[in-house]
């Protein structure tokens, strides 16, 4: 096998062109079917850090002896979500990751979410119809040990389809300045993401400098939480959700002091009192009902996998209500009763026609309970949240900063120079270890998690549509490889399936692993009567 080589494009695309030769291939070309296009490579640009595309080069290079000719496109964070992620609009192959998000640690995300006939954020837009509505059905089993039997066999069925899979299991960092700040505590194993209830709140300063600066990128669309989709725990900071998940994975409550089921489809919370709005209205059960029922009316598409269950909200008291639910959801705490939030009636109720295109920055209206108040927001450059002194659980500071940098190189140098505090993305992780090893004012937390680099396969076209091609495709890919030239050894080789091994019991341990092997790969194609022509390239089966 002999590569051709490697040549760049523009400043905005960058193009691989790797095509392999196979001395052992007999076919001939008049036995050979239309040779295959080339093929586009999306991932991440250099806003969420190079390891994207230095994985996607270490992928494409081993794609390439399969004889196919790809070319790499890199994508801001931003677009890559609305295009790709949600958008339907995936061209060819892709490779990106999904962040350790704390309601991710049940496994719903992994087998339906991103795997379901017809979903938001199934951007491969693989279609089983069986697997879909067992992969629906598990979440209405209220016996754990049922459960989790479901689960193992959907990712058995998963597996045998290989219609995308995991790469690496992310490793995170968080890198701070131990002389500012102290109490700055490692979320594992979840990212540290803003849902979470530390570090961002455990966080106290050292020094007079009571705003905590947190090196990052731009990734907010809009405040109106009806409509973001990926700045969720960002904006959740201003609108409090009813639980939280901690550290350890574990639902707690949050807005809602307590809650209670009266049977498998109806639950019943009440609120903590004496909470207030930024603007000093109290938190009622009516802002909760009228919240739940307009997210069922208006079926917000930002938020419809999580949301589509519930029929309905009910008040019973000033504190309490009831949320109705079509079928029982054994997830509903966990990935629910965290992203939910409270908007206030008194506001959205005399809001446009429109709620989700509502400019709610435009019309002086981000007004939310949450531990942080909106100040300012200038695009690309700056986010600011004054601390809400009012809230149950307040910061040990002034206000939170958000500095839209976007690059590696202008995180690294803010944390030196003073102007970030706190750094956990974007910066490569090993970066953020030889900052702290090189810096006595700066310290590292390594942070191992569920976090997933993916690679997606287009499923509606060929050769993606081929079970034989996308199986060729993973026994392609080097996941040591992308662990060691991608993530420089800060992440781990992912086990198949779509379930993190992490999660411990959700993981199928049953399952057989796949080896990187070239030869079978090409073994895979052959035996599905794809050939290469006598410049290598891979052809389809002859019709």
């Amino acid at each position: 096998m002999i590569g051709k080589g490697l040549r760049l494009g523009g400043p905005f695309t960058a193009a691989v062109a790797v095509v392999g030769i196979y001395a052992g291939t007999s076919a001939t070309a008049q036995e050979l079917g239309e040779k295959i296009p080339k093929m586009t490579v999306e991932y991440y640009a250099s806003d969420m850090g190079p390891e994207f595309e230095q994985s996607a080069r270490a992928l494409a290079d081993d794609w390439g002896k399969l004889g196919l000719e790809l070319q790499l496109v890199p994508v801001q964070f931003s677009t890559f979500v609305t295009q790709y992620i949600v958008g339907g609009q995936l061209e060819d192959l892709a490779v990106f990751s999904v962040g350790a998000d704390p309601d991710r640690v049940d496994p719903t995300y992994w087998v339906y979410d991103v795997a379901a006939c017809g979903l938001r954020r199934n951007g491969s837009k693989w279609c089983d119809e069986a697997y879909s509505q067992r992969a629906s059905d598990q979440r209405a089993i209220i016996d754990q040990s049922d459960r989790i039997e479901a689960v193992h066999a959907l990712q058995e069925e998963f597996v045998e389809a290989m219609p995308f899979f995991t790469v690496v299991n992310r490793t995170y960092g968080i890198v701070y300045n131990s002389s500012k700040w102290e109490n700055v505590t490692s979320p594992e194993p979840v990212a540290a993401h803003e849902e979470l209830v530390n570090p961002w709140l455990a966080a106290r300063p050292l020094t007079d400098d009571r705003w905590l600066d947190w090196a990052y990128f731009e990734d907010v669309s809009t405040y109106n939480p009806l409509a973001e989709e990926s700045a969720v725990g960002w904006v959740r900071f201003i609108f409090d959700t009813f639980a939280k998940n901690n550290s350890e994975g574990k639902t707690v409550p949050w807005a809602a002091e307590s809650w209670t089921w009266i049977d498998d489809t109806t639950l019943e919370v009440t609120l903590r009192e004496g909470m207030l709005f930024h603007d000093g209205e109290a938190v009622t059960a009516d802002d909760a009902v009228y919240t739940i029922n307009t997210v069922v009316d208006l079926q917000p598409p930002a938020m419809s996998s999580r949301t589509s269950n519930i029929t309905g909200a009910e008040k019973i008291d000033d504190l309490t209500f009831r949320i109705s639910l079509n079928s029982p959801d054994a997830a509903f705490e966990i990935t629910v009763l965290t992203y939910m939030f409270i908007l206030p009636e008194h506001i959205w109720s005399n809001g446009p026609e429109d709620l989700l295109a509502w400019d709610i920055v435009a019309d002086d209206a981000v007004i939310g309970s949450g531990p942080f108040k909106f100040k300012t927001w200038l695009p690309n450059e700056v986010h600011e949240l004054d601390a809400n002194a009012d809230h149950f659980q307040a910061p040990e500071y002034d206000g939170l900063r958000r500095l839209a940098l976007g690059q590696a190189d202008a995180i690294r140098a803010a944390l030196l120079d003073g102007t970030g505090d706190i750094a956990t993305s974007v910066l490569p992780v090993a970066s953020m270890d030889d900052l702290a090893r090189q810096n006595d004012f700066l310290e590292f937390i390594e942070v191992p998690s569920h976090g997933s680099v993916f690679v997606w396969m287009n499923n509606e076209k060929a050769p993606f549509n081929d079970r034989a091609f996308r199986m060729a495709i993973r026994k392609a890919s080097n996941k040591q490889r992308v662990m060691i030239e991608g993530w420089q050894g800060f992440a781990v080789p992912a086990s198949e399936g779509p379930v993190p091994r992490v999660l411990g019991q959700w993981y199928n341990s049953d399952l057989e692993q796949i080896a990187f092997d070239i030869d079978a790969a090409r073994q895979e194609l052959e035996d599905a009567g794809y050939g290469w022509g006598s410049d290598g390239a891979l052809h389809f089966p002859v019709k």
